[in-house]
């Protein structure tokens, strides 16, 4: 993990004989400020599963990323919790600015996840910037787009290209499973709550997961739980991992507990000021505990019962804390939704009736005539090259404007062949658009070029 184990800070042998613990209470609140809950996902979910019910016991306010859909058999034992299920249910809007430099911090966290570029990511923070200062602090990706497209038409050649990359990211995102939550619905979201992150994609999830951490002290909880997110795919983000540490490190010092599961101490985000492990406990992790705790004890620990965690603080011996194996079953979307309904909670959903299932140029183009342009243009488009002076001399001004929404969410782009000629050509957004409108009939074909 980058730094001496020794760095925790426990005295160098405390004997082969460890306590049994039943709970945590009497245990400083501090020495579990930033705990880490090591081991594989079931044990793991069980040991913080307890964490959480005890906690609330307590009198904690719990607010948990659940990346894996896990936590929701929880309402059985925390009645009050509720549950967002992202993509699903209105809940916050990534994109809204909650405190001032968001829209750098937000370029960090997207660029690191989605690969962009330096360059990229500047246009991105700016875009954001000229958004909020135009007075929109809750705006979509439409919002976004229409900036970019203004920074666009003043840029220098070699800049256009990488805004129409960044925009090309964006549309993908616009278009994904996570589409709807960049519309510009919010909702008040309060604690006890479990934000569901499990319908998106990983890459969505770690973009929410992040961008959440900046509004959990506005739910007013004192306890947060980040599980089911692998931790050594994102370990070479260095920007996205910083903000990540950062955001964490701020909750804590205002008294808030933090829980975050991993799979294994070398995958581990970040240095807790607590351990548990769960199991399997691996050879690294063996390793380490010998260290601390001088080799004793060795026979003890290595292999753990069913229920029972090792817990390390910086301040006392370790222990072990045995939990009660509670059975926590699955809850699907139409009893959470009546769960919500209980608590006075309207359920309000990402997309209207009308809007499920709708192809992506049906909901571009809303009447026939511009709808049957989109699909026509990008079909010739696909078949062969259309000249962008074609289009340009066009006196059709429908069909004008259905080519300059193609470019603007991405579909279609100018390209200049070696004779100095301008054509388009659809990106694999408008193949996906035009596949859609085809029954799929595309699917995997590449239009010519």
């Amino acid at each position: 993990m980058g730094q001496s184990l020794r760095t925790l800070g426990l005295p160098k042998s405390f004997g082969a004989r460890m306590a049994v613990r039943f709970s945590l209470d009497g245990v400083e609140r501090a020495e579990f400020s930033k705990t880490l809950v090591i081991g594989d996902e079931l044990t793991r979910f069980k040991m913080i599963m307890e964490l959480v019910v005890r906690g609330f016991e307590g009198g904690d306010t719990p607010f948990i990323i659940d990346m894996k859909g896990r936590y929701s058999g929880l309402i059985d034992y925390v009645p009050s919790i509720r549950v967002y299920k992202a993509g699903r249910h209105i809940t916050f809007n990534p994109l809204k600015e909650t405190f001032q430099g968001y829209s750098k911090e937000f370029a960090v966290i997207f660029g690191d996840l989605y690969g962009l570029s330096r360059d990229e990511r500047t246009f991105l923070a700016k875009a954001l910037e000229g958004v909020y200062r135009d007075g929109d602090l809750n705006p979509t990706l439409e919002g976004v787009f229409e900036k970019l497209l203004q920074m666009e038409a003043e840029a220098q050649p070699k800049d256009c290209y990488k805004i129409e990359c960044l925009k090309n990211v964006l549309s993908e995102l616009e278009m994904g499973p996570s589409g709807s939550i960049f519309k510009g619905k919010e909702k008040g979201v309060t604690a006890p709550m479990i934000l569901d992150l499990s319908t998106l994609m990983p890459k969505e999830r770690a973009l929410m997961m992040a961008s959440s951490l900046a509004r959990v002290k506005a739910c007013r909880a004192s306890f947060l739980v980040v599980d089911g997110l692998d931790w050594s795919m994102l370990s070479d983000l260095g920007g996205f991992m910083a903000v990540f540490r950062e955001r964490i490190g701020d909750l804590c010092r205002e008294g808030m507990s933090a829980y975050i599961g991993a799979d294994c101490l070398q995958h581990a985000p970040l240095w807790g000021t607590a351990y548990i492990f769960c199991g399997p406990i691996w050879h690294e992790e063996v390793r380490w505990i010998r260290g601390l705790l001088d080799g004793e004890g060795f026979e003890n620990f290595r292999y753990l019962e069913e229920g029972t965690g090792l817990v390390f603080t910086w301040k006392r011996a370790p222990f072990y804390l045995r939990y009660r194996n509670s059975e926590f079953r699955l809850v699907d979307d139409e009893e959470i939704d009546e769960h919500m309904r209980a608590l006075g909670e309207e359920v309000e959903f990402a997309d209207s009736v009308g809007e499920k299932g709708t192809r992506v140029l049906e909901r571009l183009f809303r009447d026939r005539a511009s709808l049957f342009y989109a699909k026509e243009f990008l079909r010739l488009v696909c078949e062969g090259r259309v000249p962008v002076e074609a289009v340009s001399s066009q006196k059709n001004a429908m069909l004008r404007n259905v080519v300059r929404i193609l470019k603007r969410y991405f579909m279609i782009v100018e390209y200049m062949d070696g004779s100095g000629n301008k054509w388009y050509r659809l990106t694999r957004v408008g193949e996906k658009a035009l596949s859609e409108m085809e029954g799929g009939r595309n699917e995997g074909k590449t239009c010519n070029r």
